[in-house]
């Protein structure tokens, strides 16, 4: 199993894998016993290697369309509102989609979640870089107009990236609402992906995945 760092849903502390989705799966794997390792992954080898290897599974992925057929999915184990980010004090008046779509470049990574839902919402616009920590510091110093964040989980992936969260500001209506999973290869079997649905079930249901969120964000 394959994790990509995304605080606070996957993170390093002291060598040690932390945050909701790792907890999460683990609780899982404890309940149905499963034994298979999890291993941090950069993300475009983790999405790349789960689409086309045999038993393979990644974590946490937002779904979306564009990705329904290219996996089987369990979850929701996060989900938040999706809106534009712009930097602290620049006179940037975005009102509406259509206005996005007039500024001169919104940071994305490529083919990550927020690549894929601007593109299929027609947005041309787009400056893609590798990672979305590269995104933040585009926007930091400058070289692009928007950056679009989770409403909860930009605090800390910006500090993640070593950046000041106040030098952000969020701007202009929600963009989408989406929610994080975990994806498995095709190749896995139904029985194995009820199984998985099911204990994460149990674990919201028991009060669990409650402890869980809460303990991992502190804001």
């Amino acid at each position: 199993m394959q994790v990509i760092i995304y605080p606070p849903l996957a993170y390093e502390v002291d060598g040690e894998l932390s945050g909701v989705a790792p907890e999460v799966v683990r609780a899982i794997q404890v309940m149905i016993g499963d034994t298979n390792s999890i291993q941090i992954a950069p993300w475009m080898r983790a999405y790349t290697q789960t689409q086309n290897l045999k038993r393979q599974a990644l974590f946490a992925i937002v779904r979306i369309p564009e990705r329904e057929d290219l996996f089987k999915w369990v979850g929701p184990i996060f989900g938040e509102g999706d809106y534009f980010f712009k930097r602290t004090g620049t006179e940037l008046k975005i009102e509406s989609l259509a206005d996005a779509r007039q500024v001169d470049r919104i940071a994305v990574r490529k083919d990550g979640y927020t690549h894929q839902l601007l593109t299929a919402k027609n947005f041309t616009n787009l400056d893609v870089g590798p990672t979305y920590d590269s995104s933040y510091k585009k926007l930091s110093q400058g070289r692009v107009d928007l950056v679009l964040m989770g409403e909860r989980t930009y605090f800390y992936m910006v500090s993640e990236a070593g950046l000041d969260p106040i030098s952000f500001e969020r701007i202009g209506p929600k963009v989408a609402g989406s929610t994080a999973w975990i994806a498995f290869s095709r190749d896995v079997l139904d029985t194995t992906i009820e199984k998985w649905q099911k204990a994460l079930d149990t674990l919201k249901a028991d009060g669990t995945y409650d402890a869980i969120i809460k303990r991992n964000f502190k804001n």
